[in-house]
């Protein structure tokens, strides 16, 4: 027995040695890791970080608040005072319908003279039109239906801006792309109810779009085939909703398409018991650093091919549109498992390749013109030339220096249409990225209409839960609507002014400012970071130690090469070689500001009754409570080690209560617009910082043990990830 116990103490201290040697390893990592930051912070004090600032040219001299801005306009002599009643001469089946909408003023009836006149004119452009208004009355010329309707929104416009009469003028109009469409993500987690979907389209038809996308992966769509999967679980849009909203398109003269992703961000179905053997990496596959996921469909499994085809059987018979856009992007994992030997043979371009003529000649089967994401045949040139030519190629890049000339002009070459899809810069950042999105629209729009294209598709994703409200995006849609019917005028429009007059109906003119300056906000922090903001990030870390935060940014830069390309990594390059220091302090002082000008604005008597601009502002009051508490997460990890264990306590104490309220604002005001499902999924990120101080400040309260173990803890995690992906 003695022997027994004597080899137990033995293996006891030799644990307790190797133990104690790794804490030692990891702890001289961690220091190791805080030595080499804080070099880097010293190296870049003296380097001034650059960061762009978009310019109008005369953003407030215009004399008309409407965009898109018209092409040819002529003051005239004499003034029209709008009528109390419209007697319209037209031989189109809708105008009245589009008076009562658009002018909001009662009809005398129809008839060969009239105060409103529409004249067929086959001279003008497909969506073009002629607006002549004297003193007697208007008329609109136009050469197809959608150029009235383009006629009438204008008269809509200039009936807002001058309520009670209007300087006589003539204006021709037509665009400049001819498709302008704007794609909503429907499949983070935030799903519109079919009122939003409505709202949203009534928007965009001001701004004269035709051409709208839902995106969808997962089970957003109730697809009828596949009900045991999502229902009970997932509040998606139905079939009959689908059909509902297409109609409400097509009045005003939108086209509905069908989005639907097909090989990559497949992680709902393959996370199935169903569907997970079609996973390309059974095992899953690190994207991200320390993050194993299953995205992508194993392209050599012919379940693969009978999944997305069943998929698209449910989907396309809703829309009456002769358009499918089938993605096809981002499929990581592809060539590393399933498909790798087959990827070795003849390449994981070719794979690729194979798999979309599947998907495109499902969807020409069903009678359906064939979209899809151009990131992975733009890496593979040699590919392009045997895409068929009947395909359109939506080429994506959401930051200001994406190469849209480079790239399109390669799809130009060899016979493809194409469309350029820019951002609105506002998924994950909580307010937006104005600069960036201002300048990452103006390089598509331009660059795609100097090598031909046929449209621009404007993306607005939710990645990470859908935590932007969509304030944050109309500065984009706005200004993407704008300038994708008039080029001329990307430096020269009323942004704010639009934005306030027909976005915001705001009488005090002040939203439209205070929108943009909010997503000026990532300007505080020490790198702009591609398609996100570090506040955001703060959540998806937690209550982090700063040597752990760097490690993994670390991590993430590496990836970015894996992610999007070797080229894409050369254009930000310089965003992390060239930083400066966090400014909490400035940061905070410009929240305090906004929530200033917020509450003077909410005191207006001019706001009292209005219900959708209280909406408005408690939707950007709680994404600065989103920005502030991201911002507190990142400062108290800077600043704590300088803090006595009072002050700390009040600074976790005064976070959680903080956030307490802000998830309190965020689900109300999720529900009040959107479904539920996918909510508490979408907060789970909020209620893990929840947990997360609450601990914290139980153990800040605690002893001076605890504490120590607790700090031990995170210098351990931190060197061990450090050494780990170090390593790897």
């Amino acid at each position: 027995m003695k022997k027994v116990f004597k080899i137990t103490g033995i293996v006891i201290l030799c644990l307790l040695a190797i133990i104690t040697v790794i804490l030692i390893f990891l702890n001289s990592e961690y220091d190791k890791a805080k030595n080499e930051y804080e070099r880097l912070a010293v190296k870049n004090t003296n380097q001034e970080a650059t960061f762009y600032h978009f310019q109008f040219q005369n953003d407030s001299n215009s004399f008309l608040h409407i965009l898109p801005l018209p092409k040819k306009l002529k003051a005239e002599k004499g003034v029209f005072s709008w009528p109390d009643a419209w007697k319209i001469s037209s031989s189109l089946p809708d105008t009245e319908i589009w008076v009562q909408r658009l002018l909001k003023k009662s009809l005398t009836g129809l008839g060969t003279t009239g105060n409103l006149i529409f004249t067929e004119n086959s001279d003008l452009p497909e969506e073009g039109y002629l607006l002549d208004i004297s003193p007697k009355g208007i008329e609109i010329q136009y050469s197809q239906p959608a150029g009235a309707y383009y006629g009438m929104v204008t008269l809509h416009h200039l009936q807002v801006q001058f309520p009670e009469s209007i300087s006589c003028l003539k204006m021709e109009d037509s665009p400049d792309l001819k498709i302008r469409g704007y794609m909503m993500d429907i499949s983070r987690d935030k799903i519109p109810q079919l009122s939003t979907a409505k709202a949203l389209v009534d928007k965009l038809s001001l701004l004269k779009y035709n051409h709208l996308e839902l995106y969808i992966e997962g089970f957003s769509f109730a697809y009828p085939s596949y009900k045991s999967l999502w229902e009970g679980k997932e509040t998606p849009m139905t079939p009959e909703e689908i059909r509902e909203l297409d109609a409400y398109c097509k009045a005003r003269f939108i086209e509905l398409v069908p989005n639907q992703n097909s090989l990559g961000h497949m992680q709902a179905w393959l996370n199935t018991t169903e569907f997970e053997h079609l996973a390309e990496c059974p095992d899953g596959y690190e994207i991200l650093p320390l993050q194993k996921t299953k995205t992508t469909l194993d392209p050599t499994n012919p379940e693969s091919i009978q999944l997305v085809g069943q998929m698209m059987t449910d989907l396309l018979p809703n829309f009456t549109s002769n358009k499918f856009n089938g993605n096809l992007d981002e499929p990581f994992e592809l060539g590393h498992c399933n498909s790798a030997a087959l990827a070795e043979n003849i390449g994981v371009g070719r794979v690729y390749l194979d798999y979309t003529l599947q998907i495109y000649e499902m969807a020409k089967s069903q009678g359906k013109e064939f979209w899809m994401w151009g990131d992975i045949i733009g890496k593979h040139p040699e590919l392009i030339p045997d895409l068929p030519k009947d395909i359109t190629v939506l080429e994506w890049g959401y930051e200001r220096e994406h190469p849209f000339g480079e790239k399109t002009k390669v799809f130009k070459e060899n016979g493809l249409e194409f469309m350029v899809c820019p951002g609105t810069s506002s998924w994950m950042t909580f307010t937006g990225r104005t600069d960036n999105m201002l300048a990452n629209i103006e390089n598509a729009v331009l660059n795609g209409l100097k090598n031909g294209a046929k449209g621009m598709l404007l993306t607005d994703w939710g990645d990470m839960g859908h935590w932007q409200y969509e304030p944050v995006s109309l500065p984009g849609i706005a200004y993407g609507g704008a300038i994708s019917w008039n080029s001329s005028t990307s430096r020269n429009l009323p942004l704010e002014q639009y934005l306030n007059s027909f976005l915001f109906q705001d009488q005090n003119n002040e939203l439209g400012g205070i929108v943009l300056d909010m997503g000026r906000l990532y300007h505080y922090e020490e790198r702009h970071m591609p398609n996100m903001s570090h506040n955001f990030m703060a959540y998806q870390f937690g209550m982090a130690d700063p040597v752990l935060e760097k490690t993994i940014y670390g991590a993430i830069e590496k990836k970015l090469p894996d992610l999007g390309g070797e080229e894409f990594y050369n254009l930000l390059a310089g965003r992390f070689q060239n930083q400066k220091s966090f400014d909490f302090q400035g940061l905070s002082e410009h929240l305090d500001y906004l929530e200033i000008e917020l509450n003077q604005h909410a005191e207006s008597k001019f706001n009292v009754q209005n219900e959708e601009q209280q909406l408005i502002r408690e939707e950007l009051k709680n994404g600065i409570r989103m920005v502030r508490i991201g911002a507190e997460i990142r400062n108290y990890g800077q600043q704590k080690e300088n803090w006595d264990s009072s002050k700390r306590i009040k600074y976790l104490t005064d976070m959680q209560e903080r956030l307490i309220e802000m998830q309190a604002k965020h689900r109300k005001l999720w529900t009040s617009q959107n479904k539920e499902g996918g909510l508490d999924r979408s907060m789970k990120p909020f209620a893990d910082l929840q947990t997360q101080l609450n601990e914290m400040i139980k153990t800040e309260k605690g002893g001076s043990f605890g504490k120590s173990m607790e700090r031990i803890k995170e210098k351990v995690i931190a060197g061990g990830v450090y050494w780990y992906l170090k390593s790897n």
